[in-house]
């Protein structure tokens, strides 16, 4: 597969909720800081989506949706948690969100419970909302399509303690650690209990009945502490150096 994600294929007619990947311009990255924490379930766990286009007014650029990241921790193909990145409206935080009651293996079997297990309030170390550059970020282009050209995508970009990730887990009978092989399904939406704008990797499909594993959804396999299990054969997915201290910048 040559990119991460069919561009222009968000269900709602917004941009800004388009996530956008091909070739070496990634669509989504994750990294790993252990943060001087020699333990194998300590750290922060970083997340980062490349959207089209940015939200809020002209004069003030911000993400102002819902980034989803739902971690299948136990390659059973379903679901298991979901972080999220939650700026509507007034509401500011990252949380970590327990799957519906449904199988949780396709889109329409996919629920978000309304409740978040737990939230943390925006900060400079675990957030970040900034224009792509490719001159320093990698990659070829800052606007990957042709419709918004030279409106430059956006990266948007956070991170959650990693240990707060196995406790919930934990209390699911899934037992993880920082050298554990997972994948991930990304999302957007415009609300906080379902996926209804775009989904990582698949054309459309937010009610599609194809399992996540059939509609390509989920990323390689990859341990958090950041390695790909086996090695990637494809753009799917870049293991970025994007820590805690530099959200603002990442720097080749």
């Amino acid at each position: 597969m040559g990119n991460y994600d069919f561009l222009t294929d968000q269900q709602t007619g917004q941009a800004q909720g388009d996530i956008v990947g091909v070739g070496t311009d990634y669509g989504i990255f994750v990294t790993f800081n252990n943060n001087g924490d020699t333990s194998a379930t300590g750290g922060a766990w970083g997340f980062r989506l490349r959207l089209d286009a940015t939200g809020g007014p002209p004069k003030k650029p911000d993400f102002d949706r819902v980034a989803w990241i739902g971690i299948d921790a136990d390659l059973s193909g379903s679901i298991d948690v979901f972080l999220g990145l939650n700026l509507q409206g007034s509401t500011r935080e990252i949380g970590i969100y327990s799957p519906g009651a449904s199988a949780n293996t396709s889109p329409n079997t996919t629920s978000i419970s309304p409740t978040p297990y737990r939230t943390y309030a925006l900060t400079v170390t675990n957030y970040n909302h900034r224009p792509v550059d490719y001159l320093t970020d990698g990659g070829t282009s800052n606007d990957l399509t042709v419709n918004t050209l030279g409106d430059p995508d956006y990266f948007v970009s956070f991170m959650v303690p990693f240990a707060d990730v196995v406790s919930f887990l934990a209390g699911k009978s899934i037992q993880i650690t920082d050298q554990s092989p997972t994948r991930f399904a990304a999302a957007t939406s415009t609300q906080t209990n379902s996926l209804n704008q775009d989904l990582g990797g698949v054309n459309g499909g937010v009610n599609s009945t194809l399992t996540w594993e059939q509609l390509g959804g989920f990323t390689q396999i990859i341990y958090p502490s950041g390695q790909a299990v086996p090695e990637p054969s494809s753009s799917l997915l870049l293991i970025a150096s994007l820590t805690a201290g530099t959200l603002a910048r990442r720097r080749r």
